[in-house]
């Protein structure tokens, strides 16, 4: 990634060779990393990978074993978290329960000495902007999970920080009200510009959020990039595995051809020299159902609604495909026939 100047108005934080080493563990290993001014940026990846630690050392929660920190061309690197004008929204919200909603709201700016009618005023906008006016007298413990989770985003907001970094705060709702919030944070930012770092651990949250996703992976980087070409064009066989869902096929490439558990498949593009190890990464909406060069037994079908799932057994290899629910759903065990477009398999080096 090419490194911007510090002091770019499109740079909103700067992370330079930044790492963390614990004994004999390294839990982030110099990451490099560009935050662009009012973009959603999500951090992702499977537990261990690094993306807390990173946020941590961001927010200034940790002090780093190398590298930078840089929000707004200033280096922060080692300045105390209250001076890092970030603000954190948390998965357990951390809210007062003994302080109203426009209380909690309106906390952070007292601590600032701000005079009380500019507060109102702002916790009254943020209050607006999050759609819970109508709940500002209210204590928390009245409020449901989800208008908890707008407090403290509302809490966030009324300061105006130069970063929101919000750690997995949609992880305690249920998959109805998660989805919900989803579409009310994409409002929120859209409508506030605010320069937001989200982290999680869910795929499909981190597709439908970001502007820009940061897959990590062993304390690194696997690929950053945006959803659509995190999706479409995954850099390696991880971020094809970790991101949607694919069907693998591994094996060795042979005369322009990659043999595998159920025989020589063509290879799209460039081809790689004999002997090279590697796989063919489909995706589940390019393969047919019915009809192509190849067969496999179904295993097991899922119901979605609008479609199904199908997974086959081909030769021992595990394939996943997406077929309409209208075309009625075929018998587990039974033996069909299927296939892809050479070009919708993309093969990626072991």
């Amino acid at each position: 990634m090419s490194a911007a100047s510090p002091h770019s108005p499109e740079i909103k934080l700067q992370v330079r060779g930044l790492a963390k080493v614990y004994g004999q563990t390294t839990a982030l290993d110099h990451v490099d990393l560009d935050v662009r001014k009012g973009e959603l940026l999500t951090l992702l990846g499977p537990s261990g990978s690094g993306k807390t630690t990173l946020l941590q050392l961001i927010c200034g929660l940790q002090d780093p074993s190398a590298g930078s920190v840089i929000i707004d061309g200033k280096d922060q690197t080692h300045a105390p978290v209250n001076k890092r004008d970030i603000g954190v929204v948390f998965q357990n919200y951390a809210l007062f329960p003994h302080m109203t909603v426009a209380e909690n709201v309106g906390f952070a700016l007292k601590m600032r000495k701000v005079s009380r009618s500019e507060i109102a005023a702002k916790v009254a906008r943020a209050l607006e902007t999050v759609g819970l006016a109508h709940a500002a007298g209210r204590l928390p413990t009245q409020l449901s999970g989800g208008q908890q989770q707008r407090v403290a985003l509302a809490r966030c907001l009324v300061y105006d920080p130069a970063i929101i970094l919000m750690d997995e705060p949609l992880s305690a709702l249920d998959a109805k009200l998660r989805e919900i919030m989803q579409i009310e944070i994409k409002r929120i930012h859209r409508e506030t510009g605010a320069t937001i770092i989200f982290v999680t651990h869910d795929q499909q949250e981190a597709l439908a959020l970001s502007d820009r996703v940061c897959l990590m992976n062993d304390g690194r980087i696997a690929q950053l990039g945006t959803p659509q070409a995190m999706y479409e064009t995954p850099e390696n066989l991880f971020v094809a595995d970790f991101i949607g869902v694919s069907s693998i096929i591994r094996g060795t490439v042979r005369g322009g051809q990659l043999h595998g558990p159920f025989g020589a498949l063509p290879i799209h593009g460039a081809t790689p020299a004999d002997g090279t190890e590697g796989a063919l990464v489909i995706r589940p909406e390019a393969i047919t159902l019915g009809e192509g060069a190849y067969e496999g037994q179904v295993t097991e079908t899922v119901y979605g609604g609008s479609e199904l799932r199908v997974i086959l057994n081909a030769g021992g290899q595990e394939i996943i495909l997406r077929a309409p629910a209208q075309d009625g759903e075929p018998l587990v065990g039974k033996t069909v026939r299927f296939g892809w477009a050479p070009e919708a398999a993309r093969f990626l080096k072991d």
